[in-house]
């Protein structure tokens, strides 16, 4: 992980990276990055009961200086609805893809989850949220995105939602604004508790890393 941060703090953008994104003419020598694989599987998910299943709502989530080659839908979708397998792991094997030219590597993309269960009388609600940074190397890698789920402040509205049960409580910002830290004021106001982990499986393509100087660490 120190190599990795190297890599990334010795980098300044070139001049001809921001012309060779922002240029359709120049975008064979832009600095591209592809991240192609699967939302595997997702495990330790508390509170699911027998007959209820889960799903992941995702997005892929890059700052202003990361141009998506695609249409916007390509950077958002939801898993099928997945059943625990004897183990509690719930497999979802969900393809994604994601193409991006960049002038700057702030604001690193990032993969931002939500995890939805399904109940046994067809009722939707939120289990809990989590973000992880996409791989600043290429090869395979597999990452572990630790999740969490927004509680009340109030002792009395946490009894009674562990009784009678209900969806968890509600996010202080947007989904995205949480999840990328464009909020911290409200993120550190929020009280949560740990819940489960979902696995993704990414392979990582850079092209064009060596005519912008971007120094990778030798394997």
């Amino acid at each position: 992980l120190k190599s990795h941060a190297a890599a990334i703090a010795s980098w300044a953008p070139s001049a001809a990276m921001a012309r060779a994104a922002s240029a359709a003419a120049g975008r064979d020598e832009a600095f591209e990055v592809y991240f192609v694989g699967e939302i595997d599987v997702g495990e330790l998910f508390p509170g699911v009961a027998p007959g209820e299943g889960l799903c992941v709502d995702y997005a892929a989530y890059a700052g202003p200086n990361w141009l998506k080659i695609a249409k916007e839908e390509g950077f958002v979708g939801q898993t099928q609805t997945a059943y625990a397998d004897a183990g509690g792991t719930h497999v979802f094997n969900h393809p994604i893809d994601f193409h991006f030219f960049a002038t700057s590597l702030e604001d690193w993309p990032q993969l931002h989850i939500q995890v939805l269960k399904l109940d046994a009388v067809g009722r939707i609600e939120t289990v809990s949220y989590g973000a992880a940074s996409l791989p600043n190397l290429p090869g395979y890698l597999e990452l572990v995105c630790r999740t969490w789920t927004p509680i009340s402040a109030s002792a009395l509205d946490e009894a009674r939602a562990a009784h009678a049960g209900g969806a968890p409580a509600p996010l202080l910002a947007t989904r995205t604004e949480i999840l990328a830290n464009k909020m911290p004021e409200e993120r550190t106001r929020m009280v949560t508790k740990s819940s489960g982990i979902v696995r993704i499986q990414l392979d990582t393509i850079f092209r064009n890393a060596a005519v912008h100087k971007i120094n990778l660490p030798h394997r």
